[in-house]
């Protein structure tokens, strides 16, 4: 049966687990800004000792219940929805046609886990061995791995329907306790059967687990999906819901932090003393006890807003709007980079293939909900299997790579840019160097239409092949615009400021049309926008962000323009830490989900004083 949507508003008059009048009057030893992601995993944690007391201020709202985010079946459909998406959108683009685009992100509790696609994905090993090398001791691809382990329970798939579609993987990658539970789709599309062949026809090669450290090549990948009720497994749902019983832990939804109040010590370090954040369209204010923590774990975004609203950041930036500068940190919202994609939609040649486009169709939607409520099987079920990480290499020929590449290493090595830029963008030459070590680009299949180069005829399926650019060499910033903290930040990722990214995409473009007429694929239809001769237009009018933006509060030796110790610690200050997506300095190969769980679940750690590093 459907279910009646107008139900939904219901969800959102959850706004916090206790009244907020209660809430704000207690003390505490920790206060998370921020319910996402990291900073759920972060007061499950924390609040594991009964006698510590764990505050989170949230802005969105509690949605548990929600079908549009538990349902498989409805990933993607809550994106663009102001009632579940903060709706970022970036600066003009000068090198992408003049194009501003959206920034989605979640703005309800769990963040973007609640939102995304539900990718489930790990780097390899020596990209975080490479975070480590930049000066943060601790930091390996085995150390990391292992919180990575920590966050999943693994579902493993029945194994004749894993042998009918190619669904393999390692035991010993995947986690078997952890809150996040993971699994194999249920239902995979017809439409991308031959992902796996084809791209072995073009040289890409499978291989049994990208989740085990090593992720060149082809694979059908799990999803964030639990293999028992099959719904979506998220941050509010895997490590809120079972613990929000906890008297020790108060979630506060509808909570939109303004900044931290700070004053300084002795030793001349900032100290948090209070926060300062909108409920119900009222200014409230909370005060920081001594000895307490304050924890960002707001985002690539909202994390530098954040800091510099609270004095923290480049004076140049801060000064020209009012804001007295308390510690003086440059790096905080430089740095940033990107991920960018684009997709081109295929015609299938055969209607009665099942697709996500089959959806569009109210009577079939019914009837899948049905199937789905029955016997949780079918298309409402689904997730995004086909996946692929491929070297230059393979996309434009060794000869053309190694031209490519070596022009990029002169205008590194002789271009005016700062010695920690130069050493951020060698590790990206590094790793093109070693393509049986490292991808650099990804390439998606997905069950149904995905571009907005034209409309989905009616009636009709497709398949979707994207093309990812994973470690691009432009390097774009996030700022205040404003004192105003209901004002969004001006994002600028500088999209194909580095001429290397699109010669790279445009080759990409070429690579994914000769996927659309290999082997199974033959026969089906691309829209015509994305011929060769319109290809650099095509990128940068259909592309945009993956919505896995890194590096505006970087993990980095302040000498380097760090903004955070490796122990999470933003420099200058003795009580406040950063927790999320933003202190990555260098891009990684997957989708980060899995990753950032491995992060938050070794920051708590750390603040716990169970390791030090």
């Amino acid at each position: 049966m459907a279910f009646p949507f107008c139900l939904l508003a219901l969800y959102a008059q959850f706004t916090s687990a206790i009244p907020a009048s209660d809430a704000l009057s207690r003390s505490y030893d920790y206060v998370i800004l921020g319910g996402g992601l990291a900073g759920l995993t972060l007061a499950n944690r924390l609040s594991e000792d009964p006698g510590t007391q764990v505050l989170v201020l949230e802005a969105g709202d509690v949605r548990l219940d929600d079908p549009l985010i538990n349902i498989p079946g409805f990933l993607g459909s809550t994106v663009g929805n102001a009632s579940y998406d903060w709706l970022f959108t970036t600066v003009p683009q000068v090198n992408a046609n003049n194009n501003s685009f959206t920034w989605d992100r979640g703005k309800v509790l769990g963040g973007s886990t609640a939102i995304n696609f539900m990718a489930w994905g790990r780097p390899a090993l020596n990209e975080i061995d490479a975070i480590g090398a930049l000066g943060n001791p601790g930091w390996t691809g085995e150390n990391l791995f292992k919180y990575m382990r920590k966050a999943e329970t693994f579902t493993h798939p029945d194994p004749a329907y894993a042998a009918a579609n190619n669904l393999t993987f390692i035991d010993s990658a995947h986690g078997k306790t952890g809150p996040v539970h993971n699994s194999f789709s249920r239902f995979i599309s017809d439409g991308q059967k031959p992902w796996l062949s084809a791209l072995e026809t073009l040289g890409v090669q499978k291989i049994e687990d990208a989740l085990a450290g090593e992720d060149v090549g082809a694979w059908m990948a799990p999803a964030t999906i639990d293999g028992i009720s099959v719904t979506r497994s998220y941050a509010a749902s895997a490590y809120y819901a079972p613990v929000s019983h906890r008297s020790n832990l108060i979630v506060v939804t509808g909570a939109e932090v303004n900044r931290i109040v700070s004053g300084k010590r002795s030793d001349g370090l900032v100290v948090a003393t209070g926060i300062e954040f909108s409920l119900d369209s009222q200014s409230r204010s909370l005060s920081v006890k001594s000895g307490a923590e304050v924890i960002l774990s707001t985002g690539t975004i909202k994390t530098p807003q954040l800091l510099e609203l609270s004095g923290i950041g480049n004076p140049q930036i801060l000064t020209p709007l009012g804001i007295e500068t308390k510690v003086s940190l440059p790096g905080v919202g430089e740095g940033i980079i990107d991920q960018y994609f684009f997709g081109v939609s295929y015609e299938l040649n055969n209607d009665s293939i099942v697709t996500l486009d089959s959806l569009r169709d109210p009577t079939f939607e019914a009837e899948a909900l049905t199937e789905y409520e029955t016997n949780k099987t079918g298309i409402m079920t689904i997730g995004v299997t086909g996946f692929a990480l491929v070297p230059l290499q393979t996309i434009v020929g060794t000869a053309n790579a190694t031209a490519l590449i070596d022009a990029q290493a002169r205008k590194i090595a002789t271009g005016n840019y700062s010695a920690v830029q130069k050493e951020k963008w060698n590790t990206i030459i590094q790793g093109l160097r070693e393509p049986t070590k490292r991808g650099y680009i990804e390439l998606v299949a997905f069950p149904g239409f995905f571009t907005t180069a034209s409309a989905p005829k009616e009636g009709k399926k497709y398949i979707t092949f994207t093309g990812n650019l994973h470690f691009p060499f432009s390097t774009g910033s996030i700022h205040v615009a404003s004192a105003d903290p209901s004002s969004q930040p001006a994002i600028d990722p500088h999209y194909f400021e580095e001429d290397f990214d699109i010669q790279v995409m445009a080759s990409v473009l070429k690579f994914i049309r000769k996927l659309g007429g290999t082997g199974g694929f033959k026969g089906t239809h691309s829209n015509p926008c994305a011929r060769p001769k319109h290809s650099t237009d095509y990128i940068k009018n259909h592309g945009g962000p993956e919505y896995h933006t890194i590096g505006s509060a970087s993990m980095l030796p302040r000498a380097k323009g760090g903004v955070v110790s490796p122990e999470f610690k933003v420099y200058g200050t003795s009580n406040i830490r950063v927790v999320d997506l933003s202190i990555l300095p260098l891009q990684i190969s997957a989708h980060p989900m899995s990753t950032l769980y491995g992060v938050a679940e070794k920051a708590a750690d750390i603040i716990r004083g169970i390791v030090t590093v």
